[in-house]
């Protein structure tokens, strides 16, 4: 019963309009509403969308359970883990502290954290951002979410196997989504501020934008509004101890503040215009391919438009920050079922063309 109290009493987190907004175009929002609604039943675990061009939300709108057993419906004020999509918050602070000076993206990241393995020497902060490190990703190691993930590590205990490995690649040469060169950056970070990760990313990033429910995901902190993740089924999502998802992965927030986090983000609020750029450019190995990703962002281009943003899945959770920086508009997903709406990835990007005016059938994979 206090499950279903915080759910319901959650305070509702409006994005702010100006007082001159134009009203709401219902052909549009009825359009996109039928996108997200024809992928979730209401009897399921469902999503938290949001869809905003120039300030101003298209859509707006939970669909789906939050918690099932409870039968409390999905808001769109509700709170998700994010997973990944904590990648783009890691890689802002990293880029706020490269515009001070403390870091420097060219550097080898044996700087900055004095315990790196020898092995380590050529490998740079870009090298992390883009995964392009040559590092081991340890969350690929057999068994790794059955035990190690099920128990609570410090940072430190998180990364200490990579150092005993050789390098898969040498640094810069290949491209491999890397949940343990994330986890470095934090340690990066914790070692240039003195700060403990959270503690920077809240009062560099989250305060200053307003953003009170977005944070750690860690299982000791209370989350008003949390809604439960299922896989499918449904039945209860996997267990596993949230702290150890940290910079790769371990923070909650809403489609609102993400989407007011994307606006502060592309508009310098937070990092400098050049290097919003840098972080928007998909990064280009030595042999001419580009990854399609750039500085903590997966960079695309959809019916002729340029979308960066992140995604994100933890058991059960997945989560889709997408941004058209051509055209402004921004689309949130935030979903609490293990795919039982679809692909949020291929979702987001629907809305993204919808609001665009494009066809809709124009292929968005």
């Amino acid at each position: 019963m206090k499950r279903l109290l915080v759910l319901l009493c959650f305070p509702l987190a409006v994005m702010a309009a100006p007082a001159n907004s134009p009203p709401l175009d219902l052909s549009l929002n009825q359009s996109l509403d039928s996108i997200v609604a024809s992928r979730f039943k209401p009897e399921l675990p469902g999503v938290a969308a949001l869809v905003i061009k120039d300030g101003q939300p298209l859509l707006r709108k939970g669909y789906g359970m939050a918690n099932v057993e409870l039968g409390v419906a999905v808001r769109p004020e509700h709170v998700f883990r994010i997973g990944s999509t904590t990648k783009l918050f890691t890689a802002t602070a990293i880029m706020l502290l490269v515009d001070e000076g403390r870091i420097a993206l060219d550097a080898p990241i044996s700087r900055y954290l004095p315990r790196a393995p020898k092995a380590w020497n050529r490998v740079t902060v870009e090298h992390l951002l883009t995964h392009t490190s040559g590092i081991p990703n340890l969350t690929m190691d057999s068994g790794y979410w059955r035990t190690t993930a099920r128990l609570e590590h410090t940072l430190d205990e998180l990364v200490a196997p990579a150092r005993t490995r050789p390098l898969v690649s040498a640094p810069g040469t290949v491209f491999a989504y890397n949940n343990t060169g994330y986890h470095l950056l934090g340690q990066i970070i914790e070692q240039v501020t003195g700060q403990e990760f959270y503690a920077f990313i809240d009062a560099r990033i989250a305060r200053p934008l307003g953003l009170a429910h977005t944070g750690p995901g860690d299982d000791k902190t209370f989350h008003p509004g949390l809604v439960t993740g299922y896989q499918a089924g449904p039945k209860p999502a996997w267990l596993l101890a949230n702290s150890n998802l940290h910079a790769a992965g371990g923070m909650v927030s809403t489609v609102d503040e993400l989407a007011t986090f994307m606006l502060a983000l592309q508009g310098g609020k937070l990092v400098s215009p050049a290097n919003v750029q840098r972080m928007n450019a998909s990064h280009v190995l030595p042999n001419g391919k580009a990854t399609g990703y750039g500085l903590g962002e997966w960079v695309r281009t959809v019916n002729g438009r340029h979308l960066v943003g992140h995604g994100g899945y933890i058991f059960n959770f997945y989560s889709q920050l997408e941004m058209d920086i051509d055209s402004g508009i921004v689309a949130v997903t935030l979903h609490n079922g293990d795919k039982l709406g679809g692909d949020n990835e291929e979702l987001s990007k629907r809305l993204i063309v919808a609001a665009q005016g494009g066809p809709a059938d124009i292929a968005v994979k």
